[in-house]
C-alpha cells in the first residue's frame, strides 16, 4: 500500500510556517542571550574593578588609576578625603595614587583633557 499524498491544506497544517519557525528561533536566541548575560554578572564587575579607570584599594594596596589608551597622556581629577581634590597627568598604564584617594576620573574639561608630562599635578 502506498502512502497517500498530502494536499496543500494538509501540508500547511502539518508544517509550521516559516515565520513561526523564525519567531521561535528568535525567542530561543533571546532567551539564550539573556541567560548568558545574566550568568557572568559578577565576572563583569570584577573586570571593571581591575580594568580601565579608577580602581580602589584592594587587599591593603594603594588605590590606582588605569589609563588604557596607549598613545595619550590625560588629566584625571583625584578625589581625596579629608584633603582636597587635585588634577594629575597620567600616562598609559597603572598610576598609583595617594592612600587617601577615594575616587578618580578622566577630566576632559581640565586644560583640554590632554597633558604632556605624567606626574604633573594641578589644582
Amino acid at each position: 500500500m502506498r502512502p497517500r499524498e498530502l494536499s496543500s491544506a494538509d501540508r500547511e497544517l502539518t508544517t509550521p510556517p516559516r515565520r513561526r519557525l523564525l519567531g521561535l528561533a528568535a525567542v530561543a536566541l533571546a532567551g539564550a542571550l539573556a541567560f548568558a548575560a545574566a550568568a557572568p554578572a559578577g565576572a563583569a564587575t570584577e573586570l571593571r574593578i581591575n580594568g580601565c579607570g579608577w580602581n580602589g584599594r584592594s587587599s591593603g594596596n594603594h588605590p590606582y588609576y588605569e589609563h588604557c589608551a596607549t598613545n595619550t597622556n590625560v588629566w584625571i581629577q583625584v578625589k581625596r578625603f579629608p584633603r582636597g581634590n587635585y588634577h594629575r597627568c597620567v600616562g598609559p598604564g597603572k598610576t598609583v595614587l595617594d592612600s587617601d584617594a577615594t575616587g578618580a576620573w578622566y577630566d576632559s574639561g581640565y586644560q583640554g583633557g590632554l597633558c604632556k608630562h605624567p606626574g604633573d599635578t594641578g589644582p
